[in-house]
């Protein structure tokens, strides 16, 4: 039942616990390749209602079940009155929900509405998605660049296809878009050492400078091409933003075939 402020926490204990200074958030945000945060949902149903009596009918509990299924704060008290002699006693306990499973209920029910809103975050995310990588492949038709023709879009944050177990591919990262050869096997770091073998050529063709990253933490390795920082900090919007789109459909629809120019020949000659 945890939630994903309390993933984020626990996590950022042992980054704390082993002396690291990393951001517990930054880090998974950079793994996942992430460009959106989700905003944090904070617990708005604040009706609170007790109902207290002798007995509840079946259509009562019932009732507050459904209720407390629709994040109002409703619970049950049955008051039981004793007499001993001239005292009176009434002793009160609580039935819905029990005490003993209401902590469960409560964290059961926050994780149902993240979820909730996550999923409806990410169903608008796949749209954005589907529809900017359509606009990507229609003006890489336009500028008759075949690669991307048998290519459909789909909603992940990179649009690209193979050659010879290598993936091209146009990117948008959390701080920018690029476009990669990305090599998802290269434990041993044989092919990224190969195709930097083969820098100066690939440099000169493309026109502009490569990077080369082993990725040494990961059995991947990728060449890449960002956009420059300076063009970037003049563009630089959300990509839920669709003012920004124009721009990165421009960089990519430039870059990709120079960049596929420069590398699939060198790559193919190498396989």
């Amino acid at each position: 039942t945890l939630t994903t402020v309390q993933i984020l926490q626990i996590f950022q204990d042992y980054l704390d616990s082993s002396g690291s200074s990393d951001n517990a958030k930054e880090v998974l945000m950079d793994f996942l390749e992430f460009d959106d945060e989700n905003e944090l949902l904070l617990n708005d149903g604040d009706q609170r209602v007790i109902l207290v009596a002798n007995n509840f009918r079946k259509e009562v509990t019932s009732t507050v079940l459904w209720l407390i299924g629709h994040d109002i704060q409703i619970s049950c008290f049955r008051a039981t009155p004793y007499s001993n002699g001239q005292n009176v006693f009434l002793q009160i306990d609580q039935i819905i929900p029990l005490p003993e499973t209401q902590e469960f209920m409560i964290d059961m029910k926050e994780k149902e509405r993240e979820e909730k809103k996550m999923s409806k975050s990410t169903t608008e995310r796949k749209d954005l998605l589907l529809e900017f990588w359509g606009l990507v492949n229609k003006s890489f038709e336009e500028k008759s660049f075949s690669r991307y023709d048998r290519i459909v879009a789909k909603p992940y944050y990179d649009h690209g296809f193979h050659v010879k177990g290598g993936y091209f591919a146009c990117v948008i990262g959390r701080h920018g878009i690029r476009v990669e050869l990305y090599f998802s096997s290269d434990k041993d770091k044989s092919k990224i050492d190969s195709m930097l073998n083969h820098k100066q050529e690939l440099e000169k063709t493309f026109g502009d400078s490569l990077i080369f990253e082993r990725l040494e933490s990961k059995t991947a390795s990728r060449v890449k091409f960002e956009m420059p920082y300076k063009e970037l900090y003049k563009k630089r919007v959300r990509f839920t933003d669709k003012s920004g789109w124009p721009a990165r459909i421009d960089w990519f629809s430039d870059t990709m075939p120079r960049f596929c120019k420069a590398v699939i020949p060198v790559w193919e000659r190498m396989n």
